[in-house]
């Protein structure tokens, strides 16, 4: 069965969302004030009731750019939806003012900034998401502490209920096929480089090369006239991320920033150095081994989001082609080690996970020397775990059932 209609949906997806010539992810979160309208007041003398404001909504669109969202606001960072009527002698019963509808990209995630909660995930294409809600209208039973009698000329208003208003934050979250994990300098850019060697990737021999996720595209190989019968063609969207360190699940060094855009990747591809990792040649800062590094990035994964842990999981053990013949022997050995699952015994207790990963396949490779034939093969075995996206099983509606979330 061919993949080509799956992939070219989401590799559509992850184009419009960035709409960047470099597919360079620069900005993935804005600050927005949402304020819904307040309900127009009620005429007591004779029994007139107020409007109610209208509601904010955000309508998830596919053919949006996270970028979009600053221009159409116009930089002014605000949505307002109008008010209620107030009830008039001529007018007893006041109109309810418009919903204000505002059109995102899908995968936006909506967080209350005061309190850190999640409001709405919108996931679902052209779903219509409640954020903010309207004031109600003012009338004569309204028994809200907030209603307020006001005299004016001969008659009393009854005050509408304001609506709500808060800052949100509007989270982007990449959907790759691949999603590449890695402490910095571990080679995550070179081997985006040798999958996609026509895309511009800055690499060079020290920490934190890349400081925003980029996204590329990779074509399988296919014979001279484009097409293979046992292989047809396909593409796939990898997303490099920038290096986390020890205490990214904490959030240190941004690593909330940076692991988030793992949550909807089909697949991890874990980049190991083989000839193990150090963020600073100081005697504060431990020297971590490969299997010491595969092993705290399993942990710092798990301590983010167990979920992500759980995930198919390829380990590339690369630069091998800088180890002598002992430590060759070494790696090979941790190779089959991670692929029996028996890798977790080797750990010391303290850098050892709660969820060990179960990695699908193990690949040593050089990355710089761009021979990542096994590494291909790899990823044309694990289509299979490939899939549309889905959506979030959420209601929507259920707004005010927030929970916690770390972003």
């Amino acid at each position: 069965m061919r993949l080509s209609g799956v992939l070219r949906e989401t590799i559509s997806q992850v184009q419009k969302l960035i709409k960047d010539d470099l597919n360079i992810l620069k900005v993935d979160k804005y600050i927005v004030n949402v304020k819904a309208g307040m309900g127009g007041a009620g005429l007591a003398r004779y029994d007139g009731v107020g409007g109610n404001g209208g509601d904010v909504y955000f309508v998830a669109k596919p053919n949006l750019a996270f970028s979009d969202i600053k221009k159409r606001l116009k930089s002014k960072m605000n949505i307002r939806a109008d008010n209620g009527e107030a009830a008039t002698k001529i007018s007893l019963i006041g109109q309810h003012a418009k919903h204000q509808y505002f059109d995102v990209p899908i995968g936006i995630e909506v967080v209350n900034r005061e309190n850190n909660s999640l409001i709405s995930r919108c996931s679902k294409p052209f779903r219509r998401y409640l954020i903010a809600r309207g004031g109600q209208g003012g009338y004569a039973k309204l028994n809200y502490k907030c209603v307020l009698f006001i005299y004016c000329s001969i008659n009393f208003l009854f005050r509408g209920t304001k609506g709500d208003i808060f800052d949100v934050e509007l989270h982007l979250k990449l959907r790759p096929n691949i999603g590449l994990l890695g402490f910095p300098n571990a080679g995550k850019s070179t081997l985006l480089k040798a999958l996609v060697p026509e895309k511009s990737v800055k690499i060079a021999d020290y920490a934190f090369t890349t400081v925003n996720p980029q996204v590329a595209f990779y074509k399988n190989e296919t014979n001279n006239d484009g097409f293979n019968l046992e292989d047809p063609p396909y593409t796939l969207s990898v997303a490099d991320l920038p290096g986390i360190i020890e205490g990214a699940s904490k959030n240190r060094g941004r690593g909330y920033q940076f692991l988030k855009h793992l949550e909807y990747a089909d697949i991890i591809v874990m980049v190991i150095d083989s000839q193990g990792f150090q963020l600073k040649n100081e005697l504060d800062c431990p020297f971590r081994n490969a299997l010491e590094s595969v092993s705290l990035l399993n942990k710092e994964v798990e301590l983010y989001d167990q979920r992500l842990a759980r995930k198919p999981i390829v380990c590339v053990l690369n630069k091998v082609d800088a180890l002598n013949e002992e430590k060759k022997k070494q790696i090979n050995a941790l190779a089959l080690s991670l692929q029996s699952q028996k890798w977790i015994d080797n750990v010391s207790e303290e850098l050892r996970p709660n969820t060990p990963m179960r990695f699908e396949h193990v690949v040593q490779l050089s990355a710089k020397s761009g021979k990542i034939k096994e590494f291909r093969k790899v990823l044309n075995i694990m289509k299979h775990h490939l899939h549309e996206l889905k959506d979030v099983k959420e209601d929507p509606m259920e707004s005010q059932n927030k929970r916690k979330v770390y972003i």
